[in-house]
């Protein structure tokens, strides 16, 4: 295996930090990860380790203003210039490996990100993981307040609040909670515009009635206290028959990190090699 690190420049000149893992041989896919909010890509090498073991390429990157990327903490010019980095990096993994297949991988904010690329873009990729994604937030404001946060997002786009978001909440593995609490590229900050957009993003995911037309893999923990497992099933109900939805028993938010990681993965690979690998 191999392990590159680079800044790249994408849309309007920021220079976002990514990451490569490869195995030695032809890898059969390549997995496009877009992380959460407040985290950053390293925290999947591990996961990506496991990939690259099954002959898989990962591609990660640092959203902007998260992690080792450029970009004042938890800040952004649109929720549209999060979905033209995931097409740059799209774009990318297809340099990097011409004419493999490329499956696009979100994790919670990152998760709802992939969800509202595939309905409203037409990505160069085969397929789409979601997990755990930010479709409606556990923590979110009462309905009443959310005309007050849209003006706020008007007129204070980039004033930043602390997410409040519960480590404990991530993982029933207590190293990984810790490693969490302790990481210095982990941040708390959400600006009006980066919370008001995504929520928005969330609702008309919600509320659309289009399918998806590629496949999908869905997952959700059944004891997520952060992001609602009840919104992603009622998203898949509606998705048609390309979504797969799988819900996790007692799993917490991050399920490549709890006492379920084995079976997401294996879960995963399976899926991977039906839909993507060897697709009738």
């Amino acid at each position: 295996m191999t392990h590159e690190t680079a800044f790249i420049k994408s849309t309007g000149g920021i220079k976002l930090y990514s990451q490569v893992w490869k195995p030695v041989q032809t890898p059969s896919c390549v997995i496009c990860l877009v992380h959460g909010i407040g985290e950053h890509g390293s925290r999947y090498d591990a996961w990506a380790t496991r990939f690259v073991a099954n002959h898989m390429a990962v591609v990660a990157f640092d959203q902007r203003g998260h992690g080792q990327s450029q970009g004042l903490r938890g800040v952004i010019p649109s929720y549209n210039t999060l979905l033209d980095d995931i097409d740059f990096f799209i774009e990318q993994s297809e340099k990097l490996f011409p004419n493999i297949p490329i499956i696009l991988y979100g994790h919670s904010m990152g998760g709802g990100e992939v969800l509202t690329h595939l309905h409203t873009r037409s990505g160069k990729y085969k397929a789409v993981i979601s997990t755990s994604p930010w479709l409606i937030a556990q923590q979110s404001p009462p309905k009443f307040l959310i005309p007050i946060v849209q003006l706020l997002e008007r007129l204070f786009p980039n004033l930043s609040l602390k997410t409040k978001l519960n480590a404990d909440l991530l993982s029933h593995d207590q190293e990984v909670v810790e490693n969490y609490k302790n990481d210095t590229l982990v941040h708390p900050w959400v600006s009006f515009r980066l919370f008001y957009q995504a929520y928005k993003a969330g609702y008309q995911l919600l509320n659309s009635t289009s399918t998806v037309n590629k496949p999908l893999l869905l997952m959700h923990g059944s004891a997520d206290q952060i992001t609602s497992h009840i919104a992603s099933r009622q998203f898949a109900e509606n998705a048609g028959q390309y979504c797969q939805f799988h819900l996790f028993d007692d799993a917490f938010h991050e399920l490549h990190n709890d006492s379920c990681k084995d079976e997401t993965f294996d879960l995963i690979l399976a899926w991977i090699q039906k839909n993507v690998i060897s697709p009738l």
